[in-house]
C-alpha cells in the first residue's frame, strides 16, 4: 500500500467513524434523486468578514466527506442546485436542516476527500 492508498484508508477513521466524528449527511441531486446518508465531518461555524472588514464568527457549515463514499461527486456548475442535509447540532440524532451547495467545492485531490460549503435554503 504506498502513502496515498494509506492516506485516504484512514479517512474511514478519520471523516467516517461515528464514534468520533462523522455525522450523517444526506445530499439530494437537482433532479430530486436522495442518495443513502454517508458519514462525514461538519464544522458548522466558521470565520468571515463582513463588508465593513469585521471578522465575525458565522453560521455557515463546511462538510467534509470521503471521495470514495460518494455516489456522484457534484460539479462546480451544479453549485446551488444540490441539497444536502445535516443534523443541526453535532449530535448524529439531532433533528436535520436542509442547506444547499453554496461556492465550489474542494477536492483534496490525492488525499481521498472533497470539502462543500453550504449556504441555509431560503423558504418561499
Amino acid at each position: 500500500m504506498n502513502l496515498r492508498e494509506l492516506a485516504e484508508s484512514h479517512l474511514g477513521v478519520t471523516l467516517e467513524n461515528a464514534n468520533h466524528f462523522g455525522l450523517p449527511i444526506v445530499f439530494i441531486s437537482p433532479s430530486g434523486v436522495t442518495y443513502d446518508a454517508i458519514q462525514g465531518q461538519v464544522l458548522y461555524d466558521t470565520r468571515a468578514v463582513t463588508d465593513l472588514g469585521v471578522e465575525i464568527i458565522a453560521h455557515n457549515p463546511v462538510v467534509t466527506v470521503r471521495k470514495s463514499s460518494l455516489t456522484r461527486v457534484p460539479l462546480a456548475s451544479e453549485k446551488g442546485t444540490w441539497a444536502v442535509k445535516i443534523p443541526a447540532t453535532p449530535s448524529p440524532t439531532a433533528s436535520t436542516e436542509t442547506y444547499i451547495l453554496g461556492r465550489q467545492s474542494e477536492d483534496g485531490g490525492s488525499l481521498g476527500f472533497v470539502r462543500f460549503y453550504l449556504s441555509k435554503t431560503v423558504q418561499s
